[in-house]
């Protein structure tokens, strides 16, 4: 009777004494195991690598804050009474401008540009660090005309040049 991984004998010829196939395919049957250790290690680490990737990029998103600006109508819908100004500027990204309004500490988003017509700009107020208001003001871009030194509203050809004057 043969044991299942018994070491083999070499006969005196350099043949084995046990010819069994349990005896003669042990080579086979632990490299299959070796193989089969490594495999399961590629797998670990091939799963474990995005799952610290995932883990980094969500600490520093944590960290920063998000990369982007809801500096919009609907963006601006999402601050709520009480939040503070790390949570808002972590949305909204720096403020233009601060402006003190009694007790409160108001600070301006938005973009200003004299492309458009019209732009607006956001005012969100803090009283001892939590957002108490936000007010919204509407801003129109006029223009000088260089020649006159006269005000252009939006969307207005600019005043006929008097040539008498």
């Amino acid at each position: 009777m043969s044991t299942p991984n018994a070491p083999l004998q070499p006969a005196s010829d350099g043949v084995p004494a046990d010819t069994s196939p349990d005896a003669l395919f042990t080579a086979f049957r632990e490299g299959a195991r070796k193989k089969s250790g490594r495999f399961t290690f590629t797998w670990f680490v091939a799963a474990a690598v995005p799952v610290v990737l995932a883990l980094g990029f969500f600490s520093l998103w944590r960290l920063n804050g998000t990369s982007f600006s809801v500096v919009t109508p609907h963006g601006i819908k999402v601050l709520r009474a009480g939040m503070t100004t790390q949570e808002v500027g972590g949305l909204l990204g720096n403020p233009l401008t601060l402006q003190k309004q009694g007790d409160q500490d108001c600070y301006r988003y938005g973009r200003p540009n004299f492309v458009n017509e019209v732009f607006v700009v956001y005012s969100v107020c803090y009283e001892q660090g939590q957002v108490r208001d936000v007010l919204t003001h509407q801003y129109s871009a006029w223009q000088i005309d260089p020649a006159t030194g006269t005000f252009v509203a939006p969307g207005q050809p600019p005043a006929p040049k008097n040539p008498a004057g």
